[in-house]
């Protein structure tokens, strides 16, 4: 509707323009109709006279109307669209700025916490084992063996003298020399334990580090299961 109205306060000119043509027309009908009328003789052709006179007399009623109904629009209507209140659209914020997380910052001076080296922990049996410096790497502590078990590990303790590796059953220790050895070992065979004879079940496996004069100056130590060999 708002566009009708616009349209036509924008063709008001041209709009005057032609029912002001239209209306000399019929003005011109009119006047000729009433003159005939005046000037007839016979009914017949007054009455058909009359019907002129009518008929351009609507016409003119009408585009008087249409005159005034143009000034209407083009005067009052137009200008309260114009003072219509324009509502602006709200605008969503698509873009934020993200909240940034700092990483928490770890001083560079500190000291690791050394990862526990697996191995035996036994009320009354001190054992320290250090990866690459005294330790049995295979068998692992809970390990189960059988048969005849090759021992690897590592002995690289300070004064270092030679070495011993020993078992014994679990409780109160009662141990077992297995065999002996000497020079730095790193991740080496130290020798082998022959488990065929021994009764199924856990055992503490042990290797003592000596010094010069033949004095234990660390041990490490470690439990595994022995089972019975497939038959």
């Amino acid at each position: 509707m708002d566009a009708i109205i616009k349209f036509l306060a924008e063709m008001e000119i041209p709009i005057y323009l032609i029912l002001g043509v239209v209306g000399i027309v019929y003005l011109r009908r009119l006047a000729i109709a009433l003159e005939e009328r005046r000037s007839s003789v016979f009914g017949l052709e007054r009455q058909v006279a009359h019907e002129k006179v009518v008929s351009a007399t609507t016409v003119l009623v009408l585009l008087g109307l249409l005159a005034v109904g143009e000034f209407i629009v083009a005067t009052f209507l137009v200008g309260e669209i114009a003072q219509q209140p324009l509502y602006s659209t709200p605008t969503i914020e698509v873009l934020s700025t993200p909240t940034e997380t700092l990483p928490a910052v770890i001083p560079t001076d500190a000291t690791p916490t050394p990862t526990p080296y697996p191995q035996a922990q036994i009320e009354g049996i001190d054992s320290n084992c250090v990866a690459g410096v005294l330790e049995i790497s295979s068998p692992k502590h809970g390990d189960e063996v059988s048969g005849v078990v090759e021992i690897i590990g590592s002995v690289n303790t300070p004064n270092y003298g030679s070495y011993r590796y020993e078992y014994s059953t679990m409780g109160e220790p009662d141990w077992q020399v297995i065999a002996a050895g000497s020079g730095v070992q790193v991740e080496s065979s130290l020798g082998f334990w022959y488990t065929t004879d021994l009764v199924p079940g856990e055992y503490m496996l042990r290797l003592v580090a000596l010094d010069n004069q033949g004095n234990e100056t660390s041990a490490c130590v470690i439990v595994v299961k022995v089972t019975a060999p497939p038959e």
